[in-house]
């Protein structure tokens, strides 16, 4: 019963702070995506969106359909944490 308790108490008391995704992923998705026309400040990339657009632009898909996918995971509310 201890056990279910204190893992209970550290799930519930994860800080808010988590959901910000690391300080140097955001400047460097933020400072690619510049690339490609497209201006977010780093420290409005939620986790989920700084993941998902890392993964898409690392990717060697052509300007054009990294550029669309970029603008769908800023746009889906899914991305925001």
């Amino acid at each position: 019963m201890k056990r279910i308790l204190i893992a209970l108490a550290l799930a519930t008391a994860t800080p808010a702070a988590a959901e910000q995704p690391n300080p140097q992923l955001a400047l460097q998705v933020s400072g690619k995506l510049e690339r490609y026309g497209i201006s977010v400040p780093p420290e409005a990339l939620t986790l989920a969106q700084a993941a998902a657009l890392h993964n898409v632009l690392v990717n060697r898909d052509s300007y054009l359909e990294t550029r669309r996918r970029v603008r769908a995971i800023l746009r889906n509310p899914d991305y925001r944490d």
